[in-house]
């Protein structure tokens, strides 16, 4: 039995309406701890509900909370903390994707956790919307805040900013945060986040933190930490719990049971198995037909694949050039280098390199297909039918445990690796993926393979095979001489 009083109208009958206590007292739109005993210690478990949005029941009644949960806490923590060592006053912030998301996920939950002796939510000309904490307490701060236009904070400073479900966001908003967190005096300043595998950031955020492939324009390495949390993590678990993780389909057991980031909720190539999908390189054979493919870009990665086709049908990535901020000649230069001494089928590419975009080069030409083929790289249009194109790489990645992939890629072609298991759906058109991911090797590849239809090479004759041929092409001749002379 649940018993409550709420402000929410729930009836439709007047007579029923009239009833309804409405004006409660203020007691009953609160929860309140009436009692603590120590129990000692209990096995517990978490029912977790089938939801994308991560929420979890806990506790006797069953209240839902998040795992937003952490954060916020966190930040109540570091603030409590930094007092205690004289820094008084400090600002943090929370941050969420948008206004919508920052209520419900934060400023409803703050307002009913956060007990009112701990200090104040409101929204002041001051501070904005934020939770400050009691005098007594240090007198810090928690501005909530959302992503919608993340250049609006580039003046303002901030100790500590953690950012709920950060793979929903793009990298360069965490970078125009990184720029926001300093504060006087405080050495220690932080940058936290939580999040689920999936959504559009979750390259980048696998790349630094799961990965840890730090590159230059990141924090320096002793700076990043993953905390990875797994079942086996908990020892209230029960028994039961672990094993039903462990039946469960192998896609699903990869992203629950081991916390694998290669799969998740959304992946538009759901197919991708780095052990089935990735090879060591090999030396092609020569009658192994060879193809190009390319998807064009300067301020975003251009990507050029070159791409073999065995004589069963299957294709093999071999080789890639992913350059970014490069000008039209620089790429030529460069594809021309790498595809010295091979000889090519065909090379397909973007369709829209084909467009007078305005531009001219300094050979006069109006259109960047032209200017490659000032350089001798002759493109063919490829089909844009993006769908389609789609549908043929799950064929070409598909595979079963007896039967291998009819797409595989040399393990040097590391992009192409890393970012084709990470796209997403598109929201709006499921059978399309997500563009504003990292696609661009992913669309190289679509053009190829949409241009080469089911062509194979010609395996060449065995030597006993090469005879019989010519023994067949002769008794050929011999007929149809015999035919003309003898009027057969």
């Amino acid at each position: 039995m649940a018993c409550f009083v709420t402000q929410i109208p729930v009836f439709r009958l007047s007579r029923k309406l009239q009833r309804q206590n409405r004006k409660p007292n203020i007691r009953y739109s609160r929860r309140f701890v009436v009692g603590v005993e120590n129990l000692g210690p209990l096995p517990m478990r978490c029912i977790q509900i089938e939801n994308d949005d991560g929420m979890y029941l806990a506790g006797e009644q069953f209240i839902p909370t998040h795992n937003s949960y952490i954060l916020r806490w966190a930040l109540i923590r570091q603030l409590v903390k930094w007092a205690k060592q004289g820094h008084r006053g400090v600002r943090t912030a929370i941050f969420c994707e948008d206004y919508p998301t920052l209520k419900d996920r934060q400023i409803t939950k703050i307002n009913t956790e956060f007990p009112r002796w701990l200090g104040t939510l409101g929204d002041s000309q001051i501070d904005g919307l934020s939770f400050r904490l009691k005098k007594e307490y240090g007198g810090g701060i928690i501005a909530l805040r959302n992503l919608d236009d993340p250049s609006k904070y580039a003046s303002s400073e901030f100790a500590a900013c953690a950012v709920d479900e950060i793979t929903k966001n793009q990298r360069l908003i965490f970078d125009q945060l990184r720029s926001i967190i300093r504060w006087p005096g405080i050495e220690d300043t932080k940058f936290i986040a939580g999040t689920n595998p999936g959504e559009i950031g979750h390259l980048w955020v696998k790349k630094l933190w799961i990965d840890r492939n730090i590159g230059p324009e990141d924090p320096f390495a002793d700076q990043v930490a993953f905390v990875k949390s797994l079942p086996t993590d908990n020892p209230h678990n029960a028994k039961s719990y672990l094993e039903e993780l462990q039946k469960l389909p192998e896609k699903l057991r990869k992203a629950y049971w081991d916390g694998n980031w290669d799969v998740f909720e959304g992946q538009y190539f759901s197919e991708w198995d780095g052990n089935q999908h990735v090879v060591a390189p090999f030396e092609i054979p020569p009658t192994w037909r060879r193809y190009r493919s390319y998807d064009h870009g300067r301020s975003k990665p251009a990507a050029c694949l070159w791409s073999t086709v065995d004589y069963d049908g299957n294709v093999w990535v071999y080789r890639e050039y992913y350059p970014t901020g490069k000008d039209v000649d620089e790429i030529a230069l460069e594809i021309n280098r790498l595809s010295a001494n091979e000889t090519y089928e065909w090379s397909a590419a973007d369709p829209a390199i084909f467009a007078n975009t305005g531009m001219v080069d300094k050979f006069g030409g109006q259109t960047i297909a032209e200017t490659f083929a000032r350089y001798g790289i002759m493109w063919l249009p490829a089909s844009n039918r993006r769908v389609d194109g789609w549908t043929l790489m799950h064929q070409y990645l598909r595979w079963t445990e007896d039967q291998k992939p009819k797409l595989r890629f040399f393990k040097n072609c590391v992009n192409a690796i890393r970012t084709i298991p990470t796209l997403i759906h598109d929201e709006l058109h499921p059978e399309d993926l997500d563009s504003d991911g990292e696609d661009h090797c992913a669309d190289a590849l679509r053009y190829f393979l949409v241009t080469l239809h089911e062509n194979k090479s010609e395996k060449p004759l065995s030597g006993v095979e090469a005879k019989l041929q010519r023994l067949k092409e002769k008794t050929s001749i011999q007929s149809s001489l015999n035919s003309f002379y003898h009027g057969d």
